[in-house]
């Protein structure tokens, strides 16, 4: 049996998409900039910050990515919390890997500072490691900061399961070597996690027990 998980943090552990949209809407408005619905930040997060701010720019814009990502950050780290939750589900199954002794750590493209600050609040003394995209090492889908959340927790990847919502989680369990489980409820959906070949897809955290209690 598996002994540990390395989870994703948006869109796998917490619905953080408001506050995403909402911070960036609120850089563009500073720089008099059209702004989008939230619903289309779904296919602007998943790849860092810096990612998410060219989307948002688009090329016509792309010169102002310096000044956008200093106000992006000041923004966001004041507000990252304000609309932020755990998906549904997901307290109850990290009660349960609690009591079944499987550690868990978080593998995130989300600024580290960050990435820190929002699973001490809404998961305080849970997680072995958490590592957020910071210049010590590149950003998913490599495999670097895995490798380092596993050495922490003392773990082989093949004792592990890599647990995402996006191609680049799946993609980041492959390069790791590390059997990936697709999340539906998080910003992509079931096709990209089919089409980027994840090893399993599950429709709510219970199903991720089951892996567990076989």
């Amino acid at each position: 049996m598996k002994k540990g998980c390395l989870f994703d943090l948006d869109g796998t552990l917490v619905n953080s998409i408001k506050d995403l949209a909402l911070s960036t809407n609120k850089v563009l408005e500073l720089h008099h900039l059209p702004t989008y619905d939230i619903s289309e930040y779904n296919m602007f997060v998943g790849n860092g910050v810096k990612k998410l701010m060219e989307r948002a720019l688009g090329q016509e814009h792309i010169d102002m990515l310096d000044v956008c990502l200093n106000d992006f950050h000041k923004i966001y780290r004041e507000h990252c919390l304000d609309y932020t939750v755990p998906y549904d589900g997901i307290k109850e199954l990290i009660d349960f890997l609690k009591e079944h002794h499987i550690q868990m750590s978080v593998v995130t493209n989300k600024p580290h500072t960050l990435a820190i600050q929002i699973v001490e609040a809404l998961f305080p003394d849970t997680f072995t490691a958490v590592y957020g995209q910071q210049d010590l090492y590149p950003i998913k889908p490599d495999p670097q900061s895995s490798y380092m959340a596993l050495k922490e927790m003392k773990l082989d990847k093949k004792d592990c399961f890599f647990i995402g919502d996006s191609q680049v989680d799946i993609d980041t369990g492959y390069f790791a070597g590390i059997e990936s489980i697709g999340v539906t409820w998080g910003f992509r959906g079931r096709q990209e996690l089919e089409e980027a070949g994840a090893d399993h897809i599950v429709e709510n955290p219970q199903e991720i027990k089951e892996f567990f209690q076989k």
